[in-house]
């Protein structure tokens, strides 16, 4: 006989592992199926192994389609978010930029509390869907190990930043349109700083294309085939949301002015390895010298791998502000299966969060 669920989450990352949580506090113990042979696997690599969780600067401007968004942020602030973690057993930290991460800024502390709230729950693991069909009140889903039948469904298979692409494919089948999918949160592509690999500067970087500019300070992050790190990844997202390339212009040297570099260094350029790295020093003085520490401008593109994030999913048209389907009653899309992304600096974990919750609040009739 098969087997029938109150609500079941499909994928175990953290908009899965979120929603798991709250639903067993509400009263509801779900059953997970993951595809992966471990649950929260993407948990653990995010923010260079500590978890960028969340931002005390979070608001719906962070994201590419704010007026969904804000009614979300608006029933679950950046407090209420960071309480619920409290109650969960996570203490957290905030840097001077606003990012959250677990106060032992190790992000197994973030999934360690998270698997301990759901540990009521079955979790199928290796275990992909193979198809989901609505049959009268109930969704009838097919796994790798059987069938089951579920009241509920939650949909929050992940990017394909985590191999989820194929999960996109359970939308589809129910009638869902799904955007383009683009990645998101990675480097930048450019073959100009071959050499370089592992060298970092703190700089001021402005993006610009056809579609409009953006720049900031930061750190970046230098590889073979282009620019890594968090300004880079803050920059990318520009690229992925309008679909273009652009133009990197970069400020090796933001808190001196290039009067003067030009005194400090003008007729002794070799010690400009007194200031950068040797390495990108030489660089510098082999492309065109001192003016290249001010102003290094150089093509751009998204790259296509290593992404920490996807652009595209769910059309928000057919979801409602609890990131219900409006096609088939509960059918629910959280996470990354929704067509929002945020910027670089704990946004996107954030969404996770307050998608899961949305989704389980609304689920079990259950006030924030």
């Amino acid at each position: 006989m098969d087997k029938r669920e109150k609500c079941v989450i499909v994928g175990g990352g953290a908009a899965g592992l979120m929603c798991a949580a709250r639903l067993i506090r509400n009263g509801t113990v779900p059953l997970i199926l993951e595809a992966g042979a471990r649950v929260g696997r993407k948990i653990l690599v995010s923010g260079n192994g500590r978890c960028n969780l969340s931002n005390s600067g979070v608001n719906e401007g962070r994201y590419n389609a704010p007026e969904f968004v804000a009614p979300v942020l608006e029933k679950y602030p950046y407090s209420s978010v960071i309480n619920w973690w409290k109650e969960l057993g996570l203490v957290t930290r905030t840097d001077e930029q606003g990012r959250t991460y677990p106060y032992s800024n190790y992000a197994g502390s973030v999934l360690n509390v998270l698997l301990d709230s759901v540990s009521k729950a079955e979790i199928l693991t290796s275990c992909p869907v193979k198809s989901v069909k609505k049959e009268g009140e109930v969704f009838k889903v097919e796994h790798e190990k059987g069938t089951v039948y579920a009241e509920n469904l939650v949909l929050a298979c992940g990017s394909g930043a985590g191999g989820g692409i194929p999960s996109y494919n359970l939308l589809k089948g129910l009638g869902h349109k799904v955007t383009r999918l683009t990645p998101a949160i990675t480097y930048l592509k450019t073959d100009k700083f071959k050499g370089l690999k592992g060298v970092r500067a703190k700089v001021y970087a402005r993006l610009e294309t056809p579609f409009g500019s953006m720049g900031d300070r930061g750190e970046i992050l230098f590889r073979d085939d282009g620019v890594s790190g968090i300004l880079a990844f803050w920059l990318s997202s520009f690229l992925a949301r309008n679909n273009c390339t652009g133009v990197l212009e970069i400020d090796f040297a933001p808190d001196l002015t290039a009067e003067e570099i030009k005194r400090e260094y003008g007729g002794r350029e070799r010690l400009l390895c007194g200031l950068l790295h040797k390495a990108l020093a030489d660089k510098l003085l082999r492309e065109g010298g001192l003016e290249r520490v001010k102003n290094y401008r150089v093509k751009v593109a998204l790259a296509d791998k290593d992404n920490q994030a996807v652009c595209g999913g769910a059309e928000l048209g057919a979801l409602d502000n609890n990131l219900q389907s409006k096609l088939h009653g509960n059918l629910y899309c959280i996470g990354e299966m929704a067509d929002i992304d945020g910027e670089c600096g704990g946004y996107n974990l954030h969404w996770a969060w307050v998608s899961a919750l949305a989704a389980a609040d609304n689920i079990t009739g259950a006030e924030k």
